[in-house]
């Protein structure tokens, strides 16, 4: 795959990797306010869900589920939003994002001002927690395909 020149998707410096396959990965966004937040990034520089071939839409799909079960055990937050967003340079992505009721934005998208402060932090151990439970996952035959098992 080559790079798209600009895109910081396809460059994937400076990332907090959490799991890593053949096909996407797995990453830990800090953004203050709303910890927990990840994304699960398709390595290839594809624009959309839909110009993926079936089996591989599959094991997208089965990769933001399995994000979003390890963050509703290890945070139990109150809501998980799940949004495929970027227009500036639209490298398929999706973003899995643990809510609370005390986040700067709750019950409103992530996107919007805040209307408060949280004092909210990760607990202790909580990448390396994400990180064990997505390996045990067995994210992929092997690492082979990307396909959860």
């Amino acid at each position: 795959m080559t790079p798209v020149e600009g895109c910081t998707h396809c460059l994937g410096k400076g990332e907090d990797r959490l799991w890593t396959g053949p096909l996407f990965r797995v990453v830990l966004v800090h953004n203050s306010g709303f910890e927990g937040w990840c994304r699960v990034i398709w390595h290839e520089h594809v624009a959309e869900i839909s110009d993926l071939p079936a089996e591989q839409r599959q094991a997208l799909f089965e990769a933001v589920v399995a994000v979003e079960v390890a963050l509703r055990v290890e945070l139990l937050p109150d809501k998980i939003n799940i949004a495929s967003l970027a227009t500036g340079m639209p490298h398929l992505h999706v973003h899995v994002i643990p809510r609370f009721r005390d986040d700067p934005a709750f019950p409103e998208p992530v996107w919007l001002p805040p209307v408060r402060d949280t004092g909210r932090s990760l607990p202790a151990g909580f990448a390396d927690n994400l990180r064990r439970r997505l390996a045990a996952l067995s994210l992929g035959d092997g690492g082979r395909s990307g396909r959860l098992n």
